[in-house]
């Protein structure tokens, strides 16, 4: 009797060869503090969906690596939340990023955020200009820029990715040499 349970235990089929099951696609922001000493990942977890206007709806976890994810019901809301970034908790800082299967985790030392830039001389006032001082600020996304307004506008909106690993400057100076 050994002998045949042994044997029925050995023809079990666990469907390893069986098709892959294809998981439903997730909405889902991965996040983490910028000041992970000082910010409560409970706290933020709880908070974030109500500072959000999605209690009830969105669900959040703490991972492992000092993380946290949020799990949203669609697309939309996901991405209703991310374009409203950057986010805080407590006056610090939060980095989110969408999650895919994929997702290098270097992505989360990076938050977007729209940049005014002043100060440039009419002579130079382009949409390559401003191209060129964004992409020193940091990780160039896109401008809010139109080229017949250029001459009138104050000032250009630049979105960038801002390492956080890098301290924040509010104003940069730039010196044009003409030879």
């Amino acid at each position: 009797m050994a002998d045949g349970i042994q044997r029925a235990m050995q023809d079990i089929d666990l469907g390893a060869s069986d098709a892959l099951v294809v998981m439903p696609n997730r909405f889902i922001l991965v996040g983490r503090p910028v000041m992970p000493r000082k910010q409560n990942l409970r706290a933020i977890v709880a908070t974030m969906p109500r500072s959000w206007g999605f209690e009830g709806i969105v669900r959040g976890r703490i991972t492992e690596g000092r993380r946290f994810q949020f799990v949203f019901p669609s697309e939309e809301s996901m991405e209703t939340v991310f374009r409203r970034g950057p986010w805080a908790y407590a006056e610090k800082m939060l980095v989110l990023q969408r999650w895919t299967p994929l997702m290098d985790m270097d992505m989360l030392n990076y938050i977007p955020f729209w940049v005014q830039i002043r100060g440039i001389p009419l002579q130079f006032m382009n949409r390559e200009v401003i191209l060129h001082i964004s992409r020193i600020m940091g990780q160039y996304i896109q401008m809010e820029y139109n080229e017949e307004m250029g001459v009138r506008m104050e000032f250009f909106k630049v979105r960038l990715n801002w390492n956080v690993n890098h301290p924040l400057k509010f104003q940069r100076n730039f010196n044009s040499l003409l030879e």
